[in-house]
């Protein structure tokens, strides 16, 4: 699989690219720019950040946009992982770890 990824505060996305390829409408390029920061491209129907993954992670607002317009209008080529910091802690404390 050929993919872009980047960090961000919180998490990671990672894309596809080959899912991205065979995209007619790239709903995450339309939504990063409504409710996000505009931080995807496409050109020539290949999907590409605006800028490196380093700047693009530093500038992303976390709106979770992208991946939601994604899987419900698009190829389901951008997935996002986000942390979920001191879930082992939590786990223990309820008797689940």
């Amino acid at each position: 699989m050929a993919s872009i990824e980047f960090t961000f505060r919180t998490g990671k996305i990672v894309i596809d690219t080959e899912k991205c390829a065979g995209c007619r409408t790239m709903p995450c390029i339309a939504a990063c720019k409504t409710y996000g920061a505009g931080l995807f491209q496409g050109n020539d129907g290949k999907f590409s950040l605006v800028n490196n993954a380093e700047e693009t992670g530093r500038r992303c607002i976390e709106d979770l946009a992208c991946e939601i317009y994604c899987q419900r209008d698009g190829n389901k080529g951008l997935r996002i992982h986000l942390e979920m910091f001191e879930l082992e802690d939590y786990r223990k404390k309820v008797g689940l770890g």
